[in-house]
């Protein structure tokens, strides 16, 4: 009969969870909601895949939990109006980041029914919703909504279809891609 994994003890609760947390994220950022299972995720984690409904309910509210803030854009909304579209460039064209980057999860997971309302949720709340308050105007909802195509276009064509399709020059890229979401944001 094989050993039971003991249940945490109270003390370790909390690193356990953040534990689970760290493994979901980098999972779900690999190949998405529908790809990745419970006992992947407590495996790389090292715990028995049963303390993710212990402590989540469920893969689902592990998936909201990993979802939470990653999309925020309020730091990015902090400066000038006029470089706005500067900064989204440049957030975007960094290097990418290693083990989790939402716009992976967002990749990956979308096509899911459940784990893509989740998403939608989380941009209209985390993204949309604050940059059209912060753009203000009678289009703003629809401005907003469009910088965000543009962004998960962006992650899109360089993630999935390939950085050749952007051309070699990053800083070129960049200031392209900053002017035309600088057209967006201030409606011309």
């Amino acid at each position: 009969m094989a050993a039971r994994s003991k249940p945490p003890v109270t003390g370790d609760r909390a690193a356990t969870r953040a534990r689970l947390l760290a493994a979901a994220r980098r999972q779900f950022s690999r190949a998405g909601y529908g790809q990745v299972g419970v006992r992947e995720i407590a495996g790389e984690a090292g715990v028995n895949a049963a303390l993710i409904n212990r402590y989540f309910g469920s893969k689902m509210g592990l998936f909201a939990e990993v979802v939470g803030d990653s999309f925020t854009i309020g730091d990015l909304l902090v400066g000038d109006r006029g470089t706005l579209g500067d900064r989204l460039a440049r957030y975007l064209v960094r290097p990418r980041r290693s083990g989790f980057d939402p716009t992976l999860v967002l990749l990956h997971s979308a096509p899911h029914a459940e784990a893509g309302g989740v998403l939608r949720a989380a941009l209209a709340e985390q993204v949309a919703s604050p940059l059209a308050e912060w753009l203000g105007g009678p289009d703003a909802r629809e401005r907003a909504g469009l910088v965000v195509a543009v962004l998960f276009g962006f992650t899109l064509t360089r993630d999935v279809i390939g950085t050749s399709t952007l051309g070699g020059d990053e800083a070129v890229v960049r200031e392209h891609l900053g002017d035309v979401l600088q057209r967006l944001i201030d409606g011309a």
